[in-house]
Order: structure tokens, then C-alpha cells, then sequence
């Protein structure tokens, strides 16, 4: 488990590597085109997340691991699509095609 880590006043988010590292792709794309937006974590095993994210406020994602994993592209694309008026909804990684 690694940790996205936005605010200093909160605690960071614990999150699956696998699942940061496809986040981290999204949200780079999105914070180097200056988009303000919220990111929406439903997860199940705890309450709902909404963090408001903007470039000029330090992210900070720390992986658990060093081994960098293949990338699901469809995964990539649907997380880009779940990107809506509400903001980025982290969605569960679809089985590949």
C-alpha cells in the first residue's frame, strides 16, 4: 500500500500501488494542463474521500514498492472517461481485453 498525500492538516491516503500508479498517470495529465478538479475515492472499506486537487499545491504519492508494474491501458482510459462536471471518480481497475 502507498499514500497519496495532499494536505498537511489530513492524513495521507492509503491506496494499492497498482491503483497509485495508474492515478498518478491521470492526475499528472491533468494538474501539467492546469484543471482544477475534484478526485472522488469510493471504496467500500471505508467513507467516501473527495479531495479538491490544483497545481499549485504539492501531491505527494508515495509507492510501497519499487517495481513498476505493466499499465492496463483500458484501465487508463476509463479512469480519463469517470472525469466528469463532479471531477475524477477512481474507479476499480477493469480486467483487461
Amino acid at each position: 500500500m502507498g499514500t497519496l498525500k495532499y494536505s498537511a492538516e489530513e492524513p495521507p491516503i492509503a491506496l494499492p500501488d497498482r491503483t497509485l500508479e495508474h492515478l498518478h498517470v491521470v492526475l499528472t495529465q491533468k494538474l501539467r494542463e492546469h484543471q482544477q478538479f475534484a478526485l472522488n475515492i469510493i471504496s467500500g472499506a471505508s467513507a467516501p474521500i473527495q479531495v479538491w486537487l490544483d497545481a499549485r499545491i504539492p501531491l505527494v504519492i508515495t509507492y510501497a514498492s519499487s517495481v513498476a508494474t505493466t499499465l492496463n491501458e483500458r484501465w487508463l482510459k476509463e479512469l480519463e472517461a469517470s472525469f466528469t462536471a463532479a471531477g475524477l471518480l477512481l474507479i476499480a481497475e477493469p480486467a483487461e481485453a
